[in-house]
């Protein structure tokens, strides 16, 4: 058997991501993929900081539309860089100074979700003999089935580490 083609490997993913059942729950990630858009880190400036200085604000003058101290302000910002804030809280702070909490979680190849499993699933799918004896002009809707069935199947998942429940 001859490898597959980009082609078909473009189709197979296709018909393989239709059924993808983390597919909505990678809705929005794009931007967050970029390599430009650094990961949290303890101990750098934060963005609280960034924000208020960027916009001229006060930390008074945050601290008074958030209804608190200047201290307990300070301590947010020192919370943000240590990792130990809330997200409620900075979600908080964020709207005092007219601004929105973005947040997200990515994989660390920048990648999507998809993509990441995509890759996991492919090289045993490549090696089920319905991939390796199926009809050639059918090549990508088999390797697409065979996908399918691996990511569907429990004992596949748990060796994988995965939930045993496709729609968990």
């Amino acid at each position: 058997m001859t490898a597959f083609t980009d082609e078909e490997l473009r189709r197979a993913f296709l018909i393989w991501l239709a059924n993808y059942v983390g597919k909505q729950d990678e809705e929005g990630l794009g931007p967050f993929l970029d390599e430009q858009m650094k990961p949290f880190a303890p101990g750098h400036r934060g963005w609280l900081r960034k924000a208020r200085v960027g916009l001229f604000l006060s930390p008074e003058a945050v601290a008074k539309k958030l209804k608190v101290s200047r201290i307990a302000y300070s301590k947010y910002e020192d919370g943000e860089e240590k990792g130990t804030i809330t997200l409620a809280t900075l979600a908080r702070a964020a709207e005092a100074m007219e601004c929105e909490l973005v947040y997200a979680i990515r994989p660390k190849s920048k990648r999507y979700f998809s993509q990441v499993i995509w890759v996991k699933l492919l090289p045993e799918s490549l090696r089920h003999p319905w991939v390796k004896n199926c009809d050639q002009k059918r090549r990508g809707e088999a390797l697409a089935y065979v996908l399918n069935k691996y990511t569907n199947d429990p004992e596949f998942r748990r060796q994988q580490g995965w939930s045993q429940r496709a729609n968990s």
